[in-house]
């Protein structure tokens, strides 16, 4: 062997084509495919026709899989009998070198070389002359000829040079196939630009989820592909690991994986990189999002991003958020591997980059991630000053219940105990747990600690304490607190409502608790006044709050039967309830049961075609109001629409949920329900009998009392006692309860009541003989109908109220009492729509099994279908039922006698 002029070595002219003793084998020899290969169609749609253009060319990071994927190649193109010739490129790969495994590779791959042997100095001419007889070897061959070259990215520039003369002038019938990390220097604009070279690049080489379920063939659950593929994002690389590594459905991998993983992205992926680059990819790692304003506020600068993103290395591995370009992240398993190094090599670099990330998020109002970056330094109380520093109430008011669980991921025991505003968040989520006792020993264990709330931590703000201290009582009280409490806790000398003070947190908090409480007692007036005020202080800081101000004051004109009102009320709610990115769906619920109720109160066909309700668990412990109102509808819906015994076992089940959790208000509301229903069932006996157990109010001042319940308990237990004592003939009682209802529902406002008392007080005159004091109460009920037509509390006692109509329309009307009659007639007269099959096939073998108490496993097994499958149709289960337990979800359906 000589030195070349250039320093690299030169072969023995005198040694073979092909023979020569420095040529390594290896290198002109297509790597073994992996046992796992999964061949990808949208790939090999770009690859193959890499015989029908000059330049294919793969740039991806390491770990893309190019190498794989150009062997792959490579022995496909030599099973159809085409020549394919391969080299692993080096840096020792100088021109001559270069061109001697040029040779070499084409001879390996069975070109026919015999044109250069006749010639005694193929080895020891220029290099260019040495390519250019190859280049007349394969132009004689004329058959297309394949060569791929990888790594093109490490060899000097001498070699780049004679590859883009290769490129530009060799045979029609050579086509180039190269990967590389970085762009080597190759003149690819030329070659894209006239149509003759594709550039495939990490996307191209992801692997799909369909890709992925193949790899792993088709082993992994649905929840298990969903997790690799987010932490892989289809890096092959990483694919592999999991593949050898796979522990559970959470994508944890074994000490060992872990330990190859961080190898191969220290050596292959970050080797190149200097210091410098190293160290401010560490930093980056702290954040999930790399957001352009973020950075350059944590960093003092935007060049830590602007370097990043001028890394080849990274290109597929930092990649933009979907709903932002400007957002970016890095590989989970790179991001991964970067907060461990530099947790190990500068923790206090590390908390102090989390720190001020997590105050510049918080002066963001980015919250969760915000509390997410405090709680990764490590220090407790720093993350509990920064929940604090809203509070229970306001986070309530700006995110809804969603929000307050969020907080409560990151609070420790150590942050609870020093800040006693957070105590009172921890009762707020025991309550909306169902955990009413524990909830209120926590709120107990705060007045004693803050002596009766009025002194807050040191430092601390005591109205802020008094605001968080109200809110909870409300949210314990399940939205029933008295507004006298409220008066007497926040009065409005706190803060003060004047103008310039309409924003504080005290006001605001008055406003709304009383907006809600006032209307519940129907004192409207002040009530809608509260509410609008709250509309009017709207800002960002108060998103969910203009919903539950909605919401209330749609329930408000629904009660006084302004009904167009109380539909666009209830419509906004619902919309900016859906539009909210951090939606609270206890606002989307309500809004869809209110909604509900609008229509089933009209009487309108389109309420009967709705199955079920779903979700209500998570009204229950924050809105008893709206989750009684569900229950009302639920069970009207099944009663009409399946049986009666179905109605019945639905409402029992309910009461006994409510007295699980000590919701005595809802208990009670539940309980005269029941007792409606049992009634309307033909057992009076048995709703006596419930009535006498659950001390249920028979006298009327305490039935009409609207200073210690809603006016919606009001109106169930009044409606509940006339139906009872019209069953049990003291119509004398049942006819002065329901005068009574009618004159209190006048007198407050309360249409929807007073048409519910006027149906009532006709049924109770018919049933005792005094027809022409049943048909006084129709004619007075259907005046009040021909602003709201309320219809349903007719036909809730149909045969009765055709009877009556009929007579009335046999007699002599005036015009607009004799239309409002016509109106009602159809009514009576439409059957009520079929219900529609609640439970598939499929569902409802399911639902057998799991009332035999199988596990999901065994349900599989015999039902000869997946785990994944048993999963999928018991999440729909739930969402039809409005459950979130599988024997909640089979009791429901054995209500409904559609499971024995």
């Amino acid at each position: 062997m000589a030195d070349g002029s250039d320093g690299s070595v030169s072969p023995d002219p005198s040694a073979p084509i092909g023979g020569q003793y420095w040529l390594l084998k290896a290198k002109v020899i297509a790597p073994e495919l992996p046992g796992k290969y999964v061949r990808r169609a949208s790939l090999r749609q770009h690859l193959d026709g890499v015989l029908e253009r000059r330049l294919t060319a793969l740039q991806a990071p390491a770990g893309f899989g190019k190498t794989t994927v150009l062997a792959d190649v490579v022995r496909d193109r030599r099973d159809h009998g085409f020549v394919a010739a391969w080299i692993s490129l080096d840096d020792d790969d100088t021109p001559n070198v270069f061109c001697g495994y040029l040779a070499y590779a084409f001879e390996h791959a069975g070109l026919d070389l015999s044109l250069l042997a006749q010639h005694g100095d193929g080895f020891s001419s220029p290099a260019v002359q040495q390519m250019g007889m190859l280049a007349r070897a394969i132009e004689a061959h004329a058959a297309p000829c394949l060569l791929v070259l990888d790594e093109v990215d490490r060899v000097p520039p001498g070699t780049i040079h004679l590859i883009d003369r290769l490129l530009r002038r060799a045979p029609d019938n050579l086509h180039l196939a190269v990967a590389f990390r970085s762009a080597p220097g190759l003149d690819l604009a030329s070659h894209i630009l006239d149509g003759t070279a594709i550039v495939l690049g990490a996307d191209h080489l992801r692997f799909s989820k369909a890709d992925i379920a193949r790899f792993f063939e088709g082993r992994l659950s649905r929840r298990a592909l969903s997790t690799i593929e987010e932490r892989t994002e289809g890096w092959p690389v990483a694919l592999v690991v999991h593949g050898s590594a796979q522990a559970d459905d959470t994508g944890s991998l074994s000490p060992g994986a872990v330990q190859l993983t961080e190898n191969y992205l220290d050596v292959r992926l970050l080797g190149d990189l200097s210091a410098a680059d190293r160290a401010m990819l560490r930093d980056l790692a702290v954040f999930d999002r790399i957001e352009p304003d973020l950075v350059a506020e944590v960093f003092g600068s935007h060049d830590p991003l602007a370097r990043a993103g001028a890394l080849s290395s990274l290109d597929g591995l930092l990649t933009a958020v979907a709903d932002d370009r400007t957002v970016l992240r890095l590989h989970p398993l790179l991001r991964e591997h970067c907060l461990n190094v530099l947790s190990a090599e500068d923790p206090a670099r590390k908390r102090d980059l989390n720190k001020k990330a997590a105050l510049a998020l918080a002066r963001r109002g980015r919250l969760t991630p915000a509390w997410r970056h405090a709680s990764a330094t490590g220090d407790s109380h720093f993350v509990g000053e920064l929940i604090e520093r809203l509070g229970v109430f306001r986070l309530w008011l700006r995110d809804g219940v969603s929000r307050l669980s969020s907080a409560g991921r990151y609070l420790t025991p150590e942050a609870v105990a020093a800040y006693p505003r957070l105590e009172l968040l921890q009762s707020v989520l025991l309550q909306l747990s169902s955990k009413p006792d524990e909830a209120k020993a926590r709120l107990e264990a705060v007045g004693r600690k803050t002596d009766g709330f009025t002194r807050d931590r040191e430092g601390g703000d005591a109205d802020a304490l008094m605001v968080d201290r109200v809110f909870t009582e409300a949210v314990l009280a399940a939205g029933n607190l008295s507004p006298t409490r409220v008066y007497e806790w926040l009065p409005q000398g706190v803060a003060g409502t004047e103008e310039g003070e309409r924003s504080s947190a005290p006001s605001r908090a008055r406003r709304a608790l009383l907006c809600s409480m006032l209307l519940q007692r129907a004192e409207f007036a002040e009530g809608e006044r509260h509410g609008l005020e709250v509309l009017a202080d709207s800002d960002e800081d108060t998103r969910v709050g203009d919903i539950f101000a909605n919401l209330c004051l749609g329930m408000s004109a629904m009660a006084q039967g302004r009904i167009r009102e109380a539909g666009e009320r209830y419509g906004l709610a619902r919309r900016d309830a859906r539009r909210f990115d951090r939606a609270d769906s206890c606002l989307v619920v309500s809004s869809e049961v209110l909604l509900l109720e609008l229509d089933l109160e009209r009487n309108r066909k389109r309420v009967f075609q709705r199955r079920t309700l779903d979700g209500l668990g998570e009204v229950r412990a924050a809105w008893s109001d709206v989750y009684a109102t569900a229950v009302a509808v639920k069970a009207e819906l099944t009663f009409v629409q399946h049986d009666r015994e179905a109605a019945l076992e639905l409402l029992t089940q309910a009461l006994g949920d409510a007295r699980a959790t000590d919701s005595q208000n809802l208990a009670r509301h539940l309980e005269a329900l029941l007792a409606y229903y049992l009634v309307e069932a033909g057992r009076p006996d048995e709703a006596g009998r419930a009535w006498r157990d659950c001390q249920l109010p028979c006298d009327i001042g305490e039935l009409l009392d609207l200073e210690r319940q809603t006016w919606r308990t009001m109106e169930a237990q009044s409606c509940a006692r006339i139906r009872l004592l019209t069953e049990q003939e003291e119509y004398a009682a049942a006819r002065e309860l329901a005068d009574r209802l009618c004159e209190t529902a006048s007198d407050r406002g309360l249409i929807r009541t007073r048409l519910r008392g006027l149906a009532l007080s006709m049924v109770v005159a018919h049933r005792a003989g005094q027809t022409e004091q049943a048909l006084a109460r129709l004619v007075e009920f259907l005046r009040l109908t021909r602003d709201v037509d309320y219809f349903r509390s007719l036909v809730r006692h149909r045969e009765v109220s055709r009877i009556l109509l009929k007579a009335l329309l046999d007699g002599d009307l005036d015009g607009d009492t004799r239309s409002a009659a016509e109106s009602a007639l159809p009514h009576l007269d439409e059957s009520t729509p079929p219900v529609a099959e609640i439970f598939s096939s499929r569902e409802l073998e399911v639902l057998e099994q799991v009332g035999r108490g199988l596990r999901n496993r065994d349900i599989a097994n015999h039902l000869g279908i997946t785990d994944e499958g048993i999963r999928y149709h018991l999440k729909k289960i739930y969402r039809k039922t409005g459950t979130r337990q599988r024997r909640d979800a089979v009791r429901y359906a054995q209500s409904l006698r559609v499971l024995s």
